[in-house]
């Protein structure tokens, strides 16, 4: 038993000496390593400092900390003169953010040629727990339901609730970023409030509406309580930021409180539809006669409460008309804890002859009856002036003569004829090949003309950009210049931006950098 506690009384001495040793030799260490926090919860950054003193001193050119990348790096030099000795001192500062514990290995710096090496660390990474119940501060997370169709409204209040007497300085919530949800925030600012248990509670209102269907969940949420702590003053000269010079610089701490995660479940909606809500529609034609090759505008409003971001763009197709659909205006307000849209979208629709513009539809799962319903705009005829009536193709006429009408004198007869004319095309070949040549020859030697279309003259007339929109739609898929003309048009006229217009471009385009003037399409 003696010999037993003699060893275990050595190893204990051997262990303390060698701590010791290491101790002694770290704080001999020209280069030391130390992170900001041996401890940290899933998602936090670890900041790792390595610290190096010496006159050339050299740090590796790490990319990562124990596998994972480095977000961002500083460095900071230090120059100081003791007993007539001078210090130089670099930090150099790594973010990383690691998801398992880690061990970061020694790492080596050289200083005045020599290598040297840091002591290893560990930095241990917790899950994220929600305060117990009765806990002086708690971070609270509640849906308004647990089901709901994809698209529809659910509320997410995140509520801070503390107990009176508890030191808080500053409070910073985290913006919940949630995959596969859009979401709104309801009030600027936190509602204050106590509850029946005696906590003052700070709430924050948000809306979600799930983008697609199944079991989602909506990880924690935390909060940063923040407590105003006073560091010792060392020496009054020592420190150009103190706030206090008898008690030292106000320094913030934080700390997290998490919140419990929650899901939801969302169903998706029948036959195929995106959309969800209570909406109503109208629509107008801005005129119902026009001038062939003129544009009529169909206009499409649709308002309600729902995911009206969700509303699929109309894109109609009518037989003997070019068709531009603009991108629709969506705007969303809340009113009531609710949240409503307007879609407004203009269609320009340019007929060629006499046309009816046919009902367009919109589909939704309206959220008062949970049934589908579809909305439609009311067709609209519009009458053509000066429109040129279709042609109607001929039936073509085809004689067949009897196979015994051809004689043998008659073939013999086109054989000759064949041969004739054989000859009569060569001769006529040589003479077009001659005039052609004479003709590029002269051509080469007169100057050319530069002729002004009808079109570019009527480019330089349009007085507005609405003008110039409705004058360059019929060649709409034309040449890029065109269509890149009609881009910036439209941004003008119905978002309130785009580029200006290079009218000297398309002056260009149908004067003759073409060889022919666009057709109609």
């Amino acid at each position: 038993m003696e010999n037993g506690r003699w060893d275990t009384v050595f190893r204990l001495l051997s262990v303390i000496l060698f701590s010791g040793i290491l101790y002694a030799s770290a704080l001999q260490a020209k280069v030391t390593a130390s992170v900001d926090n041996p401890a940290v919860y899933r998602g936090d950054p670890v900041t790792l400092t390595l610290s190096a003193e010496g006159d050339d001193i050299d740090f590796p050119p790490l990319t990562d900390i124990a596998g994972y990348p480095i977000q961002s790096r500083g460095t900071s030099r230090n120059l100081s003169i003791i007993n007539g000795k001078t210090t130089r001192t670099i930090e150099q500062r790594l973010v990383f953010t690691p998801t398992d514990s880690v061990a970061i290995p020694a790492i080596d710096i050289t200083i005045d040629g020599k290598v040297e090496h840091t002591l290893p660390l560990r930095v241990k990474v917790l899950e994220p727990q929600a305060a117990a119940e009765g806990a002086p501060v708690r971070m609270e997370m509640k849906l308004s339901q647990s089901e709901a169709y994809v698209g529809e409204p659910v509320t997410l209040e995140l509520v801070l609730r503390y107990k009176p007497g508890t030191r808080i300085d500053e409070i910073q919530i985290s913006e919940p970023k949630l995959e596969h949800f859009w979401i709104k925030r309801l009030n600027e600012q936190a509602e204050r409030s106590a509850d029946a248990e005696g906590y003052i509670t700070q709430t924050y209102r948000y809306l979600l509406f799930a983008q697609q269907s199944g079991t989602l969940t909506i990880p924690q949420i935390f909060a940063q309580i923040g407590t105003q702590e006073q560091t010792q003053r060392h020496s009054l000269f020592s420190d150009p930021f103190f706030n206090d010079p008898f008690f030292g610089r106000a320094r913030m701490q934080y700390r997290k409180v998490y919140s419990d995660p929650a899901t939801l479940k969302v169903d998706p909606l029948p036959q195929g539809l995106e959309v969800y809500g209570d909406f109503t529609l109208r629509s107008e034609v801005d005129k119902t006669t026009v001038e062939a090759n003129k544009p009529v505008n169909l206009t499409i409003h649709i308002e309600g409460s729902g995911n009206v971001e969700d509303i699929p763009k109309f894109e109609p197709r009518i037989d003997s008309a070019i068709v531009y659909a603009n991108d629709p205006v969506i705007k969303g307000y809340v009113k009531n804890g609710r949240y409503f849209g307007t879609f407004d979208q203009t269609i320009a629709v340019i007929p060629e002859r006499d046309v009816t513009i046919t009902p367009q539809s919109f589909r939704f799962f309206d959220s008062r009856t949970k049934t589908v319903k579809s909305l439609k705009t009311q067709p609209f005829f519009i009458k053509v002036e000066g429109a040129v009536a279709a042609p109607k193709a001929a039936a073509p006429v085809v004689e067949a003569a009897p196979a015994a009408a051809l004689s043998v004198a008659t073939k013999q007869t086109e054989r000759t004829v064949d041969l004739y004319a054989a000859g009569g095309i060569f001769a006529a070949g040589l003479a077009t090949g001659a005039l052609l040549v004479l003709l590029f020859r002269r051509r080469e030697r007169a100057p050319r003309t530069v002729r002004t279309s009808p079109m570019s003259k009527r480019i330089k007339a349009a007085r507005s950009p609405r003008d110039l929109f409705e004058l360059l739609l019929p060649y709409k898929g034309a040449s890029p210049v065109v269509d890149a003309a009609l881009s910036s048009l439209e941004a003008q006229l119905y978002r309130g931006g785009g580029e200006r217009v290079d009218r000297k471009a398309l002056i260009a385009y149908f004067d003759g950098n073409a060889e022919e003037e666009p057709t109609l399409i």
